[in-house]
């Protein structure tokens, strides 16, 4: 459910205001959640992923606040609302450093609203497929400190971008520019029957755009982290990620969920 990276596509907003109704956000509309309940109706369980990945973004967030990082850099980060990073964090001494980075206008606009008057988070309206001008910011530049580790935080992002931008090469651009003791954090939507089948349904009832999504599975997603430290259990479905006891879905099945995490130290 995605527009592609380097496109200032209405619907990347559209997609952004749709994650947060399925989160409970408020920051939505009628439209937004008639559209919602369309892509819900062929593919009941997407509401579900969405919500699956935001509460492993807490439990990664919390594991890279205990190895001591305190500046994050979110690619394609949608709204900041319900439990996004700097909210995760604000409680932490010292407080952490937050730049959120999307390419459509109207997300980062309504991001910029969300976090006014936040002195430690920020929001870069920037395509994420150029690392270079993103780490070159003043915005990034004010907030992060590149000279000390940063987490790279790409959840739900690299699905959006077509092999023929090379998105690994775009990840390697990142890491390339950050400190030792960096850490990248990906998941990423695999070989996915079901949602094949619904996007086709979704076409076929003429139920609005199309969602573009790239499907890799695990073993093309271990590309990412070339040359990282992969921190344990390594690269497993999203309950299987350090669970928590609280979480129920990891005693659900989680071999069916189609979404895979790693989460990676650069040494």
């Amino acid at each position: 459910m995605t527009a592609g990276p380097g496109e200032n596509n209405a619907d990347r907003h559209r997609v952004a205001r749709i994650r947060d109704y399925w989160l409970g956000g408020t920051h939505n509309s009628e439209q937004d959640r008639v559209y919602a309940n369309h892509v819900a109706m062929v593919a009941p369980h997407i509401p579900y992923l969405v919500r699956a990945q935001r509460a492993l973004l807490g439990r990664i967030v919390r594991y890279l606040l205990g190895q001591g990082i305190r500046q994050f850099l979110d690619l394609g980060s949608g709204l900041p609302a319900q439990g996004h990073v700097h909210e995760l964090t604000r409680d932490h001494l010292p407080p952490a450093r937050v730049v959120y980075v999307d390419n459509d206008p109207g997300v980062a606009a309504d991001g910029r609203l969300l976090l006014a008057g936040n002195g430690n988070a920020g929001y870069l309206e920037m395509d994420f497929l150029r690392p270079t001008e993103v780490l070159a910011d003043p915005l990034t530049r004010r907030l992060l400190d590149l000279d000390e580790p940063v987490a790279l935080l790409a959840i739900a992002t690299m699905q959006q971008v077509p092999d023929s931008a090379d998105p690994a090469l775009v990840i390697a651009g990142y890491l390339d520019a950050l400190a030792p003791g960096s850490y990248l954090a990906m998941t990423h939507h695999g070989p996915d029957e079901y949602l094949t089948s619904a996007l086709e349904t979704f076409a076929q009832m003429n139920l609005g755009p199309r969602p573009s999504v790239y499907l890799r599975d695990s073993i093309t997603m271990r590309l990412f982290f070339t040359g990282l430290e992969l921190a344990e259990p390594g690269i497993v479905p999203v309950p299987l990620w350090r669970p928590e006891p609280e979480d129920e879905d990891a005693r659900r099945h989680p071999e069916r969920t189609p979404i895979h995490v790693g989460v990676g130290r650069k040494p």
